[in-house]
């Protein structure tokens, strides 16, 4: 009885052990199940290779949809057969000494049965399978994104090379002021150097930037976030820039233009012109030009006193309908002459309080760089004394002619005169021999002096029309 007993509470054990056997195996293949199904059914692709022999050992179903094998071809296929050739040295360097452990193994090249390329994202994580040491890993299809980026990082790298390539100055600052690009122009520009500069603060690299309008309008660009555009001196370089600058999404944007040789030319042209009228204005001589309608382009002052006279108008009221006068006429008639290329000089004679005035008027052509007429520039000058004194020297040179014709025909008639009745007296039966000899020699004398006035005032005569 006691052996029955043992032997059935003895069956009992080995029953219950069976059984918790029975229902371990059981719950270990609903795990693999479900592993399996986990495995299989989750829409990123995974698969588990051999970490000796690269082979794979097992692939899921998004994994055969995306590299295009069948899962049987995939078994057939090692780790290598899914990247590209120039990737393989890379992917065998990368698993020399490999940790045992989970990590991202970052962004790799692979290809497809068709041989499409595509970039992925890999996750691997080490396990055991089947016994032996294997990698599972996850790969994330990231090919879209890398391409948008490539072309961005393509298009960004154009964009620079661009910027590079224009002769004037560009560069970029974030919000906190910092230099996130610089091209080559504005490095020649500011005397910098792009690795010194990137990364730094604006007014501590170029602490004078501060000075002057360039900190007050870059920040009202920046809060503002509208553009503006102003010319300033960035004085320790001595450089004139004309800046534009631009709001951008993280900061703003300069452009600008090295106008200091401009800057030096027109300081030169102003200075230039200031001592022109300078000269223009120290003159009563009136100066003035027109263009090819026969407006005033520019006056001196005299000319602008002038005109007030005349018409009681300032040189801001004045138009063209005022010199219109019939008097006038023949300033634009000489206009018309010098637009076609001729330079001449007119005298003028006006009455001005009963006494007459004369005035010399010069017209002379402006041309263009092509030899373009396209102005004309007029000078006018009173040579009243200049004429009066004319006129007195050919009243003069009248009078001398007057002079030698009275000495050569007058004065010589009486004394050819004398000298035929001393010659009569010169007889030896004249009462006055002894006087006649000294008469003779005394006419000869008055005949020489008058011959040597005659001379003298041949030569005044000559010398006058000369200098006319």
């Amino acid at each position: 009885m006691f052996t029955i007993l043992a032997f059935v509470l003895l069956g009992s054990v080995a029953l219950g052990s069976w059984l918790i056997c029975f229902r371990l195996r059981i719950q270990q293949k609903n795990i693999s199940e479900d592993y399996k199904r986990l495995f299989d059914g989750i829409p990123t692709p995974m698969y588990i290779y051999d970490d000796e022999t690269f082979c794979f050992l097992a692939v899921n179903d998004a994994a055969v949809e995306q590299y295009g094998y069948t899962k049987e071809e995939f078994l057939q296929l090692k780790l290598t057969d899914i990247r590209p050739p120039e990737e393989i040295p890379a992917l065998l360097e990368f698993h020399k000494d490999l940790p045992k452990k989970h990590m991202d193994a970052g962004c790799w090249l692979h290809i497809n049965k068709a041989g499409q390329r595509f970039y992925v994202s890999v996750y691997i994580h080490y396990t055991i399978f089947e016994g032996k040491g294997a990698r599972q890993v996850l790969v994330v299809n990231i090919d879209e994104k890398m391409r948008a980026d490539q072309i961005v990082s393509e298009k960004s790298a154009e964009m620079e090379n661009m910027l590079d390539s224009i002769t004037d100055g560009f560069y970029a600052l974030n919000n906190r002021w910092e230099v996130t690009f610089i091209n080559k122009a504005a490095e020649v520009a500011l005397c910098c150097k792009k690795e010194d500069i990137i990364g730094k603060n604006l007014w501590d690299y170029f602490p004078n930037s501060r000075d002057g309008r360039f900190y007050a309008e870059y920040e009202r660009a920046m809060t503002e976030r509208v553009s503006v555009h102003f010319e300033e001196l960035y004085a320790p370089l001595g450089v004139w820039g004309s800046l534009n600058v631009y709001p951008t999404k993280n900061g703003i944007a300069v452009y600008f233009v090295d106008i200091t040789e401009r800057k030096k030319i027109q300081e030169q042209i102003y200075n230039d012109g200031q001592n022109l009228r300078a000269i223009i204005n120290n003159t009563r001589d009136l100066i003035w030009s027109v263009d090819r309608l026969s407006n005033i382009i520019t006056g001196n002052q005299a000319f602008w006193n002038r005109v007030k006279e005349l018409t009681g108008k300032s040189e801001s009221e004045v138009t063209k309908a005022d010199f219109m006068q019939e008097n006038l006429k023949i300033f634009f008639e000489s206009y018309d002459r010098a637009f076609d290329g001729e330079a001449f000089s007119l005298v003028r004679q006006r009455e001005s309080d009963d006494e007459e005035m004369y005035y010399e008027v010069s017209f002379n052509p402006i041309r263009d760089l092509n030899d373009k007429v396209i102005g004309v520039n007029c000078f006018l000058r009173d040579i009243t004394e200049a004429q009066k004194y004319l006129i007195k020297i050919e009243e003069q040179n009248e009078r001398l002619r007057q002079i030698a014709w009275i000495q050569s025909h007058r004065v010589r008639a009486p004394l050819a005169s004398i000298l035929g009745l001393a010659q009569l007296c010169q007889l030896d039966d004249s009462p006055n021999a002894e006087i006649i000899p000294m008469l003779k020699r005394s006419a000869d004398e008055l005949d020489k002096v008058i011959r040597d006035i005659t001379i003298l005032t041949d030569d005044v005569i000559e010398t006058g029309n000369n200098e006319q």
